[in-house]
């Protein structure tokens, strides 16, 4: 034993030269070191260890564990209907908007078959293991909620009849709660990163959003949205290098703004897809068989949004069935120019005008499917009916064979080309 002047506060202190473990700094210098080590940190050390993963780990078991349930119920671990999907808590605006906003959240859980799980869970393990280290598990779990939250309403707002479902909304959220939070510095200082992991988190949002452009099915709205809200919340988050009080502040200003955004932007989407919600009424409505009441709320409800395409074609069905065809076919037109990308409404229309022999608009139409999908043999069918009512044969004959080779059971075309021979 020996005494030693520490290094900190100049004062004597008695140190072990035998022991290698010993401090160049006194007792309590020591201890605040220590003190003020882990007051750096923005949580408990511990839940910085690279091998634990609770919240990963536990959201990734949540969204297993509906699929199980879900295929134990009976439902198709490939290829789930939207309406099983709707039954297990995904989302869907008739309901949301009419007071179930609780799928908001259960839809971050439901998934459209095994691949669907597979790929998102896959994701979520390579993107959650990175912001559970780099943020800190209640800063992670907040951003994932958030960002999920915001995905599902931007869904809804964008697709509000279809049936959404899966976390790609909070994924794309953590990525971007990792860009922003990375490119402001705010990460731990003992871990370690750099510009290949902006880069990285860059082409994994490029990458995926041009996918969902590209493949029918997948809510870029979704996408969108939760990777704006991860982009605003990692903005907002505390830097890792804050001190806890500092950090806890932060904390609670950045979930009541979440909160509030979250609020307002479901208050918004409720009051602009109004429509939406009185729609599901009106099926409610045909339900029961009250026609004429359906038929006038649908007249009222079109004539304030003349683009809901649903509420149009609806309306197009009950005309039909009273016989008031004109008014059934503009009613159609209108739900096709509001959503050209429906081939239903296409067909639906191209069959309405040669009904009618109103054969210069079915060709024109029938052309359409037919470019689009040259293996549709009802679209060939149809675009040689429209030809054979305006007495065009030759153009008829050479649609048939087509219709004939697509659908050997077609016995429509078969007869022409008989007679024609």
């Amino acid at each position: 034993m020996s005494l030693q002047r520490c290094a900190t506060c100049g004062k004597e202190f008695e140190r072990d030269f035998g022991d290698s473990s010993s401090s160049l700094h006194c007792p309590p210098c020591v201890q605040q070191l220590a003190q003020s080590t882990r007051a750096s940190l923005p949580l408990p050390a511990d839940t910085l260890l690279p091998a634990s993963f609770p919240v990963t780990v536990a959201l990734i078991a949540a969204s297993v564990l509906v699929f199980v349930i879900m295929v134990l119920r009976g439902v198709s671990a490939f290829s789930p209907t939207p309406q099983q999907a709707i039954s297990f808590g995904a989302d869907f605006g008739p309901l949301t908007l009419n007071g179930q906003w609780w799928r908001l959240l259960t839809s971050m859980f439901v998934h459209f078959g095994l691949i669907h799980l597979g790929l998102n869970m896959w994701c979520l393990w390579n993107l959650g293991r990175a912001a559970e280290r780099l943020l800190g598990r209640f800063s992670y779990l907040l951003a994932y909620l958030v960002s999920g939250i915001f995905g599902s309403i931007a869904s809804v707002y964008w697709h509000p009849l279809a049936a959404g479902a899966g976390a790609s909304g909070a994924i794309f959220g953590l990525a971007g709660v990792l860009v922003s939070f990375v490119y402001l510095k705010k990460t731990p200082a003992h871990l370690q990163t750099n510009t290949k992991m902006l880069g990285s988190l860059g082409t994994f949002i490029a990458y995926n959003l041009v996918f969902g452009a590209a493949i029918p099915g997948i809510s870029n709205a979704a996408h969108i949205g939760g990777l704006v809200m991860g982009l605003a919340v990692g903005a907002l988050l505390p830097s890792a290098s804050a001190s806890e009080s500092s950090r806890r502040t932060r904390l609670s200003l950045v979930v009541a703004l979440s909160a509030m955004v979250l609020f307002a932007s479901a208050v918004a989407t409720k009051r602009l897809r109004a429509g939406v919600s009185e729609l599901a009424s009106i099926q409610q409505l045909l339900a029961k068989g009250n026609n004429d009441e359906a038929l006038s709320r649908l007249q009222q409800l079109t004539t304030r949004e003349p683009n809901l395409a649903p509420a149009q074609a609806m309306l197009a069905s009950l005309y039909f069935g009273k016989s008031r065809y004109p008014e059934a076919v503009a009613a159609l037109q209108k739900a096709y120019d509001a959503d050209p990308g429906n081939i239903a409404y296409l067909q639906k229309l191209s069959r309405a005008y040669l009904t009618l022999g109103q054969f210069d608009q079915a060709v024109a139409f029938y052309q359409k499917p037919a470019t689009q999908n040259p293996r549709d043999s009802r679209a060939h069918l149809g675009l040689g009916a429209a030809y054979m009512g305006k007495r065009q044969y030759d153009s008829a004959i050479s649609e048939f064979p087509q219709a004939v080779t697509l659908d050997p059971k077609t016995v429509a075309p078969q007869h022409v080309l008989a007679i024609s021979e």
